[in-house]
């Protein structure tokens, strides 16, 4: 028995020391982010030894050990290490001295968590100097497109040259972190020209790896001096890394006119790009009719030819290959590949064809869009379309084609909003690239435009100094709409917006420097920046038969 009671007085003691570890229960949930309630080395403090060994932080209650990850930053960057005492007390012991005459930066992020996973309210910096002052220089700004709960670490880059700029093994002068929206500050910066990227960095170790890591570029560069010593409103937009020119995968001669080329990626045709077929025996010149990406796999290349002979080999050859972010192959890449004698037997038709016949409120600034199941012979095409109002009167415009199986023809103009147009295809003179007829027939087909009455209008001015490029705007629908209208506004200021449907939207733009119609990014080998853009926050209204005028759009001057 009294072993029993031993047993059981052991258990009970036990028990109770660790009910002593667990939170208490019971009563209201704990919603009260921890604080900062003392610190070692005062916000502020000068003459700061360089050999300072450690800095101590108190907090207000207990903390989640292990939430400090990735949330402790010195900047400039200083190895250092960092444990906890009791829970609370936040201990970080330099591992190498400080630079004489700069100012520091310790930052906690606001990642930090207690017991109930309660986050600090905001972030906290301590900014301390081992000279006589503290630098007050400050950039503040956005990244735009990160994924929800998506943290970009800032970089800076003091530059005394920059063709020394180097993310990839240099460390930055200066480190900050976006919070919420992408919203970021660099404070405490010494005077100096920098060049700021942002950078998902996931392996924390300071450095663009590029195997691994997304990262966002800006616009320019930012200057700071005594006249200038705080900039806000910088902001940067998450690019592609990619410095890798486009190689050949394989070439197979699906049919005996037929071949198609897999590349490593997506190929970006200009003037300078060519594509040859030649007889490997005797190297002669082997005719090639056309080429154009496959429009539902962007890496295939299909090359149309005369037929060739089965069983032979021959060498495929492409010079100036270069892809989407301006990689360009520098040498020429060639493959050998056999044909077979095997022909395409499959039924040539049309696929899809927009608007739809019978379709109504359609967009004034519809495209007629037709796509076919195999590549047409563009001149057929061309020769046997028309497009006409209800009354007969034709419609000027041109085509464009963005493969071999797709064509759109662009109105000059406008579609007047109220009416009926038709669309008359004369299919049986369609022909295929081999020369054969559709199995189907489409005569005409009708579709009436939106009403006026249903449309308003949007007008304003670019606040930009020197609009020597084009700058594109964009007028985004917020809701279910999903509309996006965009127009390239050249040599001027005003700009207007014509047949918007009543709704909600928001105005985003970019200044086109190299005038190919799309935003580029950036690049950093070689280093490349954005094109200056903006994004309003402001909501315009639209209404009905209503012009929504006096928009201001502010854009940043394009680099010089």
């Amino acid at each position: 028995m009294k072993f029993l009671n031993k047993t059981l007085l052991l258990m009970i003691l036990l028990t109770m020391g660790c009910a002593v570890q667990a939170p208490p229960s019971g009563g209201p949930v704990d919603r009260t982010p921890p604080e900062i309630v003392s610190v070692s080395l005062l916000p502020g403090s000068i003459h700061v030894p360089v050999d300072l060994k450690e800095i101590e932080v108190i907090f207000s209650e207990r903390m989640k050990e292990g939430s400090e990850r990735n949330n402790l930053f010195v900047s400039p960057p200083v190895e250092f290490v960092h444990n906890w005492r009791k829970g609370k007390i936040l201990k970080i012991e330099f591992l190498q001295e400080l630079k004489a005459e700069q100012t520091y930066v310790f930052t906690i992020g606001r990642g930090l968590q207690d017991l109930r996973n309660n986050k600090m309210a905001q972030s906290f910096a301590l900014a301390f100097s081992t000279g006589d002052t503290i630098d007050q220089g400050r950039i503040s700004g956005k990244v735009y497109g990160l994924k929800p709960n998506e943290t970009f670490n800032i970089f800076a880059y003091l530059l005394s040259d920059s063709s020394a700029f180097n993310p990839f093994d240099q460390r930055p002068d200066y480190i900050s972190q976006s919070g919420e929206e992408g919203r970021f500050t660099l404070g405490y910066l010494r005077n100096g020209c920098y060049r700021i990227i942002a950078v998902n960095d996931r392996n924390h170790n300071l450095l663009l790896d590029a195997a691994l890591e997304r990262f966002a570029l800006g616009y320019t560069d930012v200057c700071l001096d005594s006249a200038r010593h705080d900039v806000s409103g910088f902001e940067l937009q998450p690019a592609g890394f990619d410095t890798v020119a486009p190689q050949i995968i394989s070439v197979r001669a699906l049919f005996n006119d037929f071949v198609r080329v897999r590349f490593s990626e997506p190929l970006w045709f200009d003037s300078a790009f060519t594509c040859t077929l030649q007889d490997s025996a005797t190297l002669q010149a082997f005719p090639v009719l056309d080429f154009g990406r496959n429009p539902e796999n962007k890496n295939w290349l299909e090359i149309l030819t005369q037929p060739l002979d089965s069983g032979k080999t021959y060498l495929v050859r492409f010079s100036h290959l270069q892809d989407s972010s301006g990689n360009r192959q520098s040498k020429n890449l060639s493959l050998f590949f056999k044909s077979f004698a095997k022909e395409d037997t499959s039924k040539f038709r049309l696929l899809t064809f927009s608007p739809a016949d019978s379709a109504r409120k359609v967009r004034p600034e519809s495209e007629i869009y037709l796509k076919f199941s195999h590549p047409i012979n563009r001149k057929t095409l061309i020769e046997n379309f028309n497009l006409t109002l209800k009354s007969g009167a034709k419609v000027e415009g041109a085509w464009h084609f963005a493969s071999l199986y797709e064509g759109a023809f662009k109105p000059a103009g406008f579609l007047q909003p109220d009416s009926q147009y038709m669309v008359h295809l004369d299919l049986a003179k369609v022909r295929d690239f081999r020369g054969r007829p559709p199995v189907d027939s489409l005569p005409f087909f009708v579709f009436t435009v939106i009403s006026q009455k249903e449309l308003g209008e949007v007008s304003g001015a670019i606040n930009i100094v020197n609009p020597q490029r084009p700058v594109v705007l964009r007028l985004r629908s917020l809701g279910r709409q999903n509309l996006m209208l965009t127009r390239t506004i050249r040599n001027r200021n005003a700009f207007k917006f014509s047949f918007v449907p009543e709704g909600q939207y928001l105005l985003s733009g970019f200044i086109d420097l190299n005038e190919n119609k799309k935003f580029d990014r950036g690049r950093l080998n070689p280093f490349r920046f954005c094109e200056p853009f903006a994004y309003s926050t402001d909501t315009i209204r639209v209404r009905k038969r209503w012009e929504t005028a006096g928009i201001k759009f502010n854009l940043p001057e394009a680099r010089k």
